[in-house]
């Protein structure tokens, strides 16, 4: 899945409005920026697979530190431990942000588990692997993957708040940015190498969770004086 991990990033904004959307972009994406540094270190592995199916040129047959529900779980807590221990001046509810930012990460495999055909593993590679496989179904998955984002961009702009407003420009960036990455890896070229790849990936998230930092600015201190739901 790629649209629906930052669908469901967008809708944990609002169940936790005081963490960043930036944190949350890299948190629900945080299994494949280790899988793409985990790829270039070689200490997981993929191949190309012919197929006419542009979600399945990819067979995902080494991936546990990364991919594994175990690993995904503890990856979890690391981040929630991480996120709680980092400096801030903002205690308020700060184990319940930390909590929902290590669900954040977990969210990732189970999104997974409904797109991806039986290739996630338990624990490692020789324990039970998992998938639904709707990556069968091209067009179902696509629809799939647009209603999750937009179901997550409903409830961003709705329940959003004085202190944390929406900016529908910045907002659309973001998601023009989401839907033309997820179409040109559909219908454009496949990747020249697997190294293009984990590295293409790693610039992808890190760069959209600055970018989702930015549009989602909590509102100045001269824009809540003023009253103002903040639209630039």
């Amino acid at each position: 899945m790629f649209l629906g991990h930052y669908g469901a990033a967008l809708a944990l904004k609002r169940a936790e409005p005081k963490i960043s959307l930036g944190t949350l972009f890299i948190a629900t994406q945080l299994l494949d920026l280790l899988w793409g540094a985990f790829l270039l270190l070689g200490w997981e592995h993929v191949r190309f697979l012919p197929d006419s199916n542009p979600l399945l040129t990819l067979q995902f047959y080494d991936y546990p530190i990364s991919h594994s529900l175990v690993g995904a779980i503890a990856w979890g807590l690391a981040a929630a431990a991480l996120y709680y221990s980092w400096p801030t001046r903002d205690v308020t509810r700060h184990w319940q942000a930390a909590a929902m930012v290590g669900a954040t990460v977990l969210s990732h495999w189970l999104l997974d588990l409904v797109v991806h055909v039986p290739d996630l593993p338990l624990a490692g590679n020789d324990s039970a692997k998992l998938g639904l496989g709707l990556w069968r179904h091209l067009g179902l998955s696509v629809a799939v993957e647009l209603i999750v984002l937009a179901l997550g961009i409903v409830v961003y702009v709705s329940w959003r708040s004085r202190r944390h407003p929406v900016r529908p420009v910045r907002l659309a960036v973001v998601v023009l940015i989401l839907v033309a990455t997820y179409a040109a890896s559909i219908l454009g070229p496949p990747p020249p190498s697997i190294p293009t790849i984990a590295a293409a990936d790693i610039i992808f998230i890190l760069a959209l969770g600055l970018l989702a930092g930015w549009a989602d600015r909590a509102a100045t201190p001269a824009e809540l004086a003023a009253g103002s739901r903040a639209t630039r």
